[in-house]
């Protein structure tokens, strides 16, 4: 099942159908240059800086779609991801829910593409999430990544202080389960975020089939618009 069509329907369903159509939306782009671009614990650049950017639509009740696209550097011919997502999200006493998909394309190689269903939920500067697919790698198989997530402002400075921890349950001959977590701080300064970051996982070299799963630390810019 490919929901590439199914995102870009619900995208066009959600603007045009009465009581969602109308002036409640909103539109917001965002550009970052990061010394990584580190996808759940693993470098998608070879260790290399990348320039990553998009644009999201929001509808205040709750309905919102984007795009997101960065360059990527795998042992393919693959040299772009390009994301399309949609989701739906809501507070109910305090707590924040969402469900959504996304569909993460890579132009240059069509094999590697492959969806995901997620569900989330908040309350205060704490997150969780729970992420599927049932086509990870070339065996099309299921893989299940759960994540907790916290973000605290910090009493000095204007830093802000986030933390990761994720798991990700892969049922498939092309990978293995592992654990992956980050730690950041950040700041805004003129109207840019700054981040410094360090991020590293449970798999060892051979089991990732390089250093691209070691541990680094990130440094990241970037704008909303």
């Amino acid at each position: 099942m490919k929901v590439k069509p199914l995102v870009l329907a619900a995208y066009v369903m959600l603007i045009t159908v009465p009581g969602i159509a109308g002036a409640e939306h909103s539109f917001s782009a965002n550009v970052a240059l990061t010394t990584d671009y580190v996808w759940r614990g693993i470098s998608q650049t070879d260790e290399d800086p990348a320039i990553q950017g998009g644009f999201d639509w929001e509808h205040s009740s709750g309905f919102s779609a984007g795009v997101w696209g960065s360059n990527i550097d795998f042992d393919s011919d693959a040299s772009m991801e390009l994301d399309i997502y949609a989701g739906y999200s809501t507070e109910v006493n305090g707590v924040a829910l969402s469900v959504g998909a996304i569909y993460y394309n890579y132009p240059s190689e069509s094999d590697l593409d492959f969806w995901e269903l997620n569900a989330g939920i908040g309350y205060g500067p704490f997150t969780a999430m729970v992420s599927y697919t049932d086509e990870f790698g070339e065996g099309a198989e299921e893989a299940i990544y759960y994540e907790l997530g916290a973000d605290f402002d910090l009493p000095f400075a204007g830093l802000a202080l986030g933390v990761h921890a994720g798991y990700y349950d892969i049922d498939s001959t092309d990978g293995k389960s592992y654990s992956d977590w980050k730690i950041a701080l950040s700041k805004q300064v003129a109207g840019f975020s700054l981040e410094l970051a360090y991020t590293d996982t449970d798999l060892s070299e051979s089991e990732c089939g390089g250093d691209v799963c070691d541990g680094r630390a990130i440094f990241s810019v970037s704008k909303s618009f």
